[in-house]
């Protein structure tokens, strides 16, 4: 133990540069700029004798203030972009479908088949009886929003 505390300079340089180089195993660059607290604080630690765990305390410091300098300028130049998928469609609205299960009002426990598959569905409205028809509003997670079909 008194190796790493006697040569703690060199042992935060080489934990940056392993944790630089591991950014190309991991996904985001969130490790390296721990890579990078970790050179700056082993150049520093290097410069100016200190304890370790004011070398610790100078890594988590220059660790955020990696990644918050970091990752405001990663942003700006690696600009992301929201598009919508267009096989994502919403085809189950206005679909008409056929009720399996009594479906209820602002309650679970109604099912409908769409596309071949039982699906859950809630009314907003009524008590829409097992054979009935209805059409689907809106979806929430796997719960249909409907309402009869007259």
């Amino acid at each position: 133990m008194d190796f790493i505390f006697t040569n703690s300079p060199y042992v935060w340089i080489f934990l940056g540069i392993t944790l630089l180089f591991s950014e190309f195993l991991l996904p985001g660059t969130f490790v390296m700029f721990l890579g990078i607290g970790a050179l700056f604080t082993g150049i520093l630690a290097r410069l100016v004798p200190m304890e370790f765990y004011s070398q610790v305390v100078v890594w988590v410091v220059s660790s955020l203030v990696s990644i918050l300098v970091g990752g405001t300028a990663v942003r700006r130049f690696f600009k992301s972009e929201s598009s919508v998928d267009p096989f994502i469609q919403d085809d189950f609205l206005n679909q008409i479908v056929p009720v399996e299960t009594d479906i209820l009002v602002q309650r679970h426990g109604g099912k409908i088949r769409f596309q071949g598959t039982l699906w859950d569905a809630i009314s907003n409205d009524s008590k829409i009886p097992k054979g009935n028809f209805v059409r689907i509003l809106s979806r929430e997670n796997l719960t249909f929003t409907v309402e009869r079909v007259d």
